[in-house]
């Protein structure tokens, strides 16, 4: 029987992964996709109120949640008047979402 001859993909270098490797495990939190989910489909920057009515959390958890997306280069702000908006920075991540969006065992 003749083998089937593939093109095997390259293994990602140790580097990247170890540089993305926390970014990953930031945004593996269900608020936190929740907020990038949301911030994805508003297509534009978007308050802290906006973000707690969307994610149905208090101010306390989505600043928290922000700053932790924020430190990790996933997240923008700018302040605008009285207003911070978060925006997103890195438009990798929304891969992620993507894969959730479109995986059999995600839904119900």
């Amino acid at each position: 029987m003749k083998q089937i001859e593939t093109n095997p993909r390259e293994l990602i270098d140790m580097e990247t992964l170890e540089r993305v490797a926390p970014i990953i495990r930031n945004v593996a939190n269900p608020l936190r996709l929740r907020i990038l989910d949301y911030l994805d489909q508003a297509g534009e920057p978007r308050s802290v109120g906006d973000i707690m009515e969307a994610a149905g959390a208090g101010q306390a958890t989505v600043s928290q949640q922000l700053r932790i997306l924020k430190d990790q280069g996933v997240l923008a702000a700018r302040r605008e008047r009285n207003f911070v908006m978060y925006s997103i920075a890195d438009r990798s991540v929304l891969l992620l979402l993507e894969c959730i969006r479109h995986n059999p065992q995600s839904r119900k």
